[in-house]
């Protein structure tokens, strides 16, 4: 462990907005650990104290345990037997690999998604929208979250595929965060989107499969070349 606690911090986005509302206490709190360790303010390797954390943010400890909890079955914390949470580290090759895996679940949700009866009417025009609503200016929060929008109404915001999808990109969104905004890379994405959607209107399995992998390789090779995947914490 690296001996780094969340109350060692100064002035992390978990804290900075005062009390959390009494309403959906676990919810919030969640949200706000989970958002501050993407953006890697609170860095690999930092223990999160319970105690530290509820008086934080005004709350009791079991809207806290029920927070870091989720964040512990969507692999951002490890806790050892005596329930000390800790935000995980990945090595380089476990990087790697989470970037394999969204792409073929990323591939696969996208084929499937043709499938659904109302995805030509409504999914399909609804992500189109969304893509072009993408702004080369938008913050590197608000470029992640649209992204992560887009995605979801393309693979189905209900689908099993996407709560999966999303595990895997929230494990990796933190090296995307640190690596900062890119414009040339973010002209790229709308580039590539926009090819996407189209192979999923004409139809062609063989070219959705290319542009996604293109898609996310393009994104894995931006951060090897940055070297932002690297071991972290360290």
């Amino acid at each position: 462990m690296s001996g780094k606690t969340l109350g060692s911090l100064d002035q992390t986005s978990v804290t900075s907005r005062g009390a959390v509302p009494r309403t959906t206490l676990g919810d919030h709190v969640y949200e706000r650990v989970r958002d501050a360790i993407i953006r890697g303010e609170i860095p690999a390797g930092t223990e999160i104290n319970q105690v530290e954390l509820a008086n934080a943010l005004s709350v009791s400890r079991v809207p806290v345990r029920e927070a870091l909890r989720r964040l512990q079955a969507e692999r951002l914390l490890d806790a050892n037997p005596f329930q000390r949470y800790v935000v995980t580290k990945l090595s380089p090759e476990q990087v790697l690999e989470l970037f394999d895996l969204r792409q073929t679940l990323e591939t696969f949700a996208a084929l499937r998604a043709r499938s659904r009866a109302d995805f030509f009417e409504s999914d399909l025009p609804a992500a189109r929208a969304l893509a072009r609503s993408m702004d080369l200016d938008m913050s590197a929060e608000e470029w992640l979250q649209t992204d992560m929008q887009f995605h979801r109404l393309l693979y189905g915001r209900d689908a099993a595929a996407s709560s999966i999808i999303d595990e895997v990109r929230f494990r990796i969104y933190r090296y995307v965060h640190l690596a900062g905004p890119d414009l040339p890379r973010r002209e790229e994405v709308l580039v590539e989107h926009e090819a996407i959607l189209d192979a999923l209107e004409r139809g062609s399995d063989d070219e959705i499969r290319a542009l996604i992998e293109t898609h996310v390789g393009h994104t894995r090779d931006r951060l090897v070349r940055m070297g932002s995947i690297e071991d972290d914490g360290e």
